[in-house]
Formats: C-alpha cells, sequence, structure tokens
C-alpha cells in the first residue's frame, strides 16, 4: 500500500505509525505541519509558522488546498490524520477518499466543550471521514454522541512494544524509593500536583526521589515550583529519551503516578504496568478502562493533592504486598488488550478493505 498520514511530525505517535507500516513494507509519507526527518518516510513540510500544542491553531485549515496538491502529488491508496481537530478537520476539507481519522484525546474530550465551533468543525471532519478510530470506549461513545454512526469508529488502544516495555530486567533500588512521570511538562498532564505532592511527604519516606521525563512549554515553572518547594535534590529531569530508556527507568522505579487532567488512552500507564512499576493515576476513564482502583493500582482524585500524597506513601509502606496482587493482572491485560503489534493488525485489514470499496 502507498499510505499518507497527516499529522505532527514532532509526536512520538506519528513517528510510530509511520515507522510501523514502513517496517510492514508500504510505502509511507507524512504530510505535517512540523518540520523533521523521519528514517525512511517521505515527509512533505507545510510551513504554517509557530504550531501552538495548547491548540487555537485555525491558520492551518487555510492550508487544505496545499494539502491537496501534496496529495494528488502523491496518489495514496489511504490518507489518515491522527488528531481530529487542527489536523482531522484540515484532511477533512481536501476531499480525499477513503480517509481515515484517529482521535488521541484532548482533539474530542475538551476542545468540543471549549466551542460550539469546533464541536461543528468536528462534526463535519467525522462526516467525511470513512473510518474513524478512538483510543477508547469512552471516546468512541463521545464520539458516537456527536451524531457518528456507531459502526463507523472503531476503539484502537495503541498499546506498547513488550520487546522494549517489559519486566524481565526489573531492579529496584533498595536506598531509593522513586516516583516516576513520563508525561510531558503540558497544563493537561498537570505535573506542579505531582510535584507538590512530593514536596508533602520527603518526610515520610526516607531517600524519596521524582523522576520527570519529559518536555514542554512549562518546564521553567515546573522549575521554579521545585525551588519554592526545596525539592532541588529529590526531583531530577531527564528530558525526552528514547522509549529503551525511558523502560530501564521505569523498571528501576517503585511508582508510577500520571494525574492527567484528561486521556484518550493513557499509553504511558500501559508501559509502567508492562514494566512492573505499581501505578498511581487520576480516577478518569482513560486510567479506569485498564485497571481497578486498589486491584492492580490506585485511582486518585484530579487536584487532591492530599490524596495523592497519601497514596504514594501507602504503595511505600505495602509495596510488596500490593506488587503481588498487581503484577500478574497488569500483565494479563497488556497481553489481551494493550499489545502495539496485534492492534495496528486491525487498522492494516482495514485499510485493505477500505482500498478495496475505493
Amino acid at each position: 500500500m502507498k499510505i499518507c498520514f497527516f499529522a505532527d511530525g514532532g509526536s512520538i505517535h506519528t513517528v510510530r505509525w509511520c515507522t510501523h507500516f514502513h517496517k510492514l513494507g508500504n510505502e509511507v509519507h507524512l504530510i505535517t505541519f512540523t518540520k523533521v526527518e523521519i528514517p525512511n518516510i517521505h515527509v512533505h513540510v507545510i510551513d504554517v509558522g509557530n504550531v501552538n500544542v495548547s491548540g487555537g491553531n485555525w491558520k492551518v485549515l487555510f492550508k487544505f488546498r496545499k494539502v491537496k496538491k501534496l496529495l494528488a502529488e502523491i496518489s495514496p491508496d489511504i490518507f489518515h490524520a491522527l488528531y481530529a481537530t487542527s489536523y482531522g478537520i484540515t484532511g477533512a476539507l481536501v476531499g480525499f477518499h477513503p480517509y481515515v481519522i484517529t482521535a488521541l484525546g484532548t482533539d474530542v474530550l475538551i476542545s468540543p466543550k471549549q466551542s460550539k465551533l469546533y464541536k461543528a468543525l468536528l462534526k463535519f471532519a467525522f462526516s467525511k471521514a470513512d473510518w474513524i478510530t478512538a483510543m477508547s470506549d469512552f471516546m468512541k461513545k463521545v464520539i458516537e454522541e456527536m451524531g457518528v454512526a456507531s459502526e463507523k469508529i472503531s476503539t484502537v488502544p495503541f498499546g506498547i512494544d513488550p520487546a522494549v516495555f517489559n519486566s524481565v530486567h526489573r531492579k529496584v533500588s533498595s536506598d531509593k524509593f522513586i516516583v516516576i512521570s513520563t508525561r510531558n511538562f503540558e497544563s493537561i498532564y498537570n505535573i506542579p500536583h505531582l510535584i507538590n505532592a512530593i514536596a508533602n511527604i520527603r518526610n515520610e519516606i526516607p531517600n524519596l526521589q521524582l523522576y520527570l521525563i519529559g518536555a514542554g512549554s512549562l518546564k521553567s515553572e515546573l522549575e521554579t515550583l521545585i525551588e519554592i518547594r526545596k525539592l532541588n535534590d529529590q526531583v531530577r529531569f531527564f528530558g525526552k529519551l528514547p522509549q529503551p530508556e525511558i523502560a530501564s527507568l521505569l523498571n528501576s522505579s517503585q511508582v508510577f503516578v500520571s494525574v492527567s487532567l484528561s486521556d484518550g488512552n493513557n499509553i504511558s500507564l500501559n508501559e509502567a504496568m508492562a514494566c512492573g512499576a505499581f501505578c498511581i493515576a487520576t480516577d478518569i476513564p482513560a486510567n479506569t478502562q485498564w485497571i481497578q482502583d486498589s486491584v492492580n493500582r490506585f485511582l486518585v482524585q484530579i487536584d487532591d493533592v492530599d490524596g495523592l500524597a497519601s497514596k504514594i506513601v501507602e504503595a511505600y509502606k505495602r509495596y510488596e504486598e500490593l506488587q503481588v496482587k498487581a503484577i500478574p493482572v497488569n500483565k494479563k491485560i497488556i497481553a489481551e488488550k494493550g499489545i502495539w503489534s496485534t492492534n495496528m493488525e486491525l487498522v492494516e485489514n482495514k485499510y485493505k478493505s477500505l482500498i478495496l470499496k475505493k
């Protein structure tokens, strides 16, 4: 197949999709508003200036004619937009078929609530798509509530690569208790909440450490908060890391925390589960679809710093007992619905059926 993705070239999700389908022997093109190079992928960059990760990128919609021209030159079998608002709406304006849209989270869970115009444009985009994928059943339901037929939508969690994310070499430090976050430094991920919780319990857990893996626009604010809370000795930044290094750090950490305000499907949580870290996460549908409170992790309420702090302390005090229950449950869940290659096989088969109907 000749596949053309339309997505943010700087996103790890985009790189994963492009690379995976190239490795299957397909010719893969990427049209993007981000200047990047991806090995073996034909990248076509449309310059729109700075793109705001927080949204409001209306200017990209006016580039649909350039996208249409590129598609005419590429002549792909499939045109697939990742992210339903900026890329999904712009792609819908092009009028190419078969057209696929993948919703990633904020694009359908938050943006339509912030603006009636966004909601109307999303409905338009979905009406032009031949197939829509959502990362969770909850997201699928939200899309259905916009008037999209259920049979047009499939739940496709991205999942993990078990060759990278596994607990084969898991070894935690006996003289440190490491709490790790692999979420980026943007408002949606609520990292200050985690930093404040760590500050509140640093005297209750000997050698407590917080590892922050990621990058984002709020890094300087996080550094300032760490200074104010006098946590310089407890917190370590690692920046953006390749997946094998993330897996290695997860395997050396006792607890993984995700306090995101919203998620489509928490892939970071899946990675932590696969690596055997005990997980604490906010009580949102993206997380509850994977695990149950006190069965294989703890759930905490959004913005409840004291509640998060107490759960980290409880995890420290009951660590071995909790892990005996959590680890086998997590392994079973990931094997059943969290494997990337299995989930992508569904996508590959759908591509082929859409091409046959063309």
